[in-house]
């Protein structure tokens, strides 16, 4: 593992931050941020790589994090921590918000029209919790894997314009230290109530599995509270299908 050079100037400038980059360990290769994380991590410190090897999505999938084009980083919290998922999410939205209109999809992604460009994957172990973030970039469709091109993008590809990934992260790491900020001062309902609402599912009728029904809430978990015929059903995660024409 060595230093990065695309993030050198991340280090030049200190960040504006209370929590978030207390320390910022910078690598060219590594095999995922998560993973170092969960072995080296200390409260507040953020692991960024050019490259990831092993990098990893929701449900095991692997995430395609190839040099060059997109933002591969994880932030560290020591004990349990609720609301993360909801704070990177719209601090992802918010950062980039100035050129681009993003939309936060239930449960952790977040897209620009119908392709993905930023996953988010929470760990908790040994009294850590981390939080990786992984986003697209500077991929055109034949940086993705066949199978891939139809949902995902980046921010090149579907917004366009020039992006430079050293001025995203800071902005983004900015944006995650205020809503963390918020949660240790007024709790996770600060920044749930409004992702629920960037989510925009409250009222949709959906089908998820064998479950179909209306959405009538989300928790502070993130599931989804499902309305159906056989009562209220709790969906913590997955796919949905929308039956309202949405």
């Amino acid at each position: 593992m060595t230093k990065s050079a695309p993030y050198a100037e991340l280090l030049k400038v200190p960040l504006e931050t209370v929590f978030v980059g207390r320390e910022i360990v910078t690598l060219d290769v590594i095999d995922s941020t998560n993973t170092y994380a969960l072995k080296h991590g200390k409260e507040g410190m953020v692991i960024v790589a050019d490259r990831q090897t092993a990098g990893r999505g929701r449900l095991g999938r692997t995430w395609h994090s190839a040099p060059g084009l997109g933002l591969w980083f994880t932030v560290v919290f020591e004990g349990m921590w609720k609301g993360l998922s909801f704070a990177a999410a719209l601090a992802v939205r918010d950062a980039l918000a100035d050129r681009c209109e993003l939309r936060i999809k239930w449960p952790n992604d977040v897209l620009f029209g119908e392709k993905k460009l930023c996953g988010i994957l929470i760990e908790l172990r040994n009294d850590l919790t981390v939080l990786g973030i992984g986003l697209n970039v500077h991929h055109t469709p034949e940086d993705f894997p066949p199978e891939l091109r139809d949902k995902a993008g980046s921010l090149e590809s579907e917004v366009g314009g020039t992006w430079d990934r050293c001025k995203i992260l800071r902005d983004v790491l900015t944006h995650l230290d205020g809503k963390v900020m918020l949660i240790r001062k007024s709790g996770v309902e600060a920044v749930r109530a409004e992702w629920a609402a960037a989510c925009n599912l409250i009222g949709r009728r959906i089908r998820s599995g064998p479950h179909v029904g209306t959405v009538v809430d989300i928790d502070s978990h993130g599931a989804l509270l499902l309305d159906t015929s056989s009562g209220t059903q709790t969906i913590p995660t997955g796919e949905i299908t929308y039956l309202d024409g949405g």
